[in-house]
């Protein structure tokens, strides 16, 4: 099935990418056989329908929870949510703050809302993007490392361009490991109050 898709979603993309390049090129005055013509007419004919009709609105909001739900997939969040999942974290409202990270391969850029208590570290994304994304609740005796760096970087990121970076980077980020998730990339940004819920046995490598 995955194949199919990929497929479709090629042709789909062939046949764009042509359309756009065709009706650029006669924008600017070229000059195409009738036949091609015919194509660029018809595919702009059938692309204003289209965006003005309320198909686009379902197609968007379909495209939009399978992205969501892809990327869930994808960084390992859902992973995670077999072993955390969390629903009843509303009293830590106030608590949690939003930042940026990296779950799994994937980077989150301000969407994660994240908190702590003394009993664990609670992850959530906004509410946009929830889909796919369940609540998380990891207690702290399921972390088996917790380090402080600066910067938040790929896994394919040079070394020598980390090493660059880091010293003017003016947020630091915590990577956190996990006893049953030991490849699972959890990067989180760093905060004052996080810290101070880190347990002494795993604060020593976040400070």
């Amino acid at each position: 099935m995955k194949i199919v898709f990929k497929f479709i979603g090629l042709i789909w993309t062939i046949s764009f990418l042509s359309f756009f390049v065709l009706f650029i090129y006669v924008g600017s005055g070229g000059e195409i056989p009738p036949l091609v013509q015919e194509y660029v007419i018809y595919s702009q004919t059938v692309l204003s329908s289209f965006l003005t009709s309320n198909w686009f609105y379902v197609v968007f909001v379909v495209g939009w929870f399978g992205v969501c739900y892809g990327l869930g997939k994808e960084s390992g969040w859902q992973n995670l949510a077999k072993r955390y999942r969390k629903n009843n974290d509303w009293g830590l409202e106030e608590s949690f703050r939003i930042g940026s990270g990296y779950i799994g391969k994937i980077r989150h850029n301000g969407i994660l809302k994240v908190a702590a208590n003394n009993r664990g570290l609670y992850l959530r994304v906004l509410f946009p993007f929830k889909f796919g994304h369940k609540n998380l609740f990891i207690p702290w005796q399921e972390i088996s490392a917790v380090t402080l760096e600066s910067g938040l970087f790929s896994e394919n990121t040079p070394g020598f361009l980390k090493r660059m970076a880091k010293p003017v980077s003016k947020t630091e980020y915590l990577n956190i490991q996990l006893h049953e998730f030991p490849k699972q990339r959890l990067t989180i940004q760093s905060s004052e109050q996080l810290i101070r819920y880190i347990p002494k046995t795993l604060r020593d490598s976040a400070e």
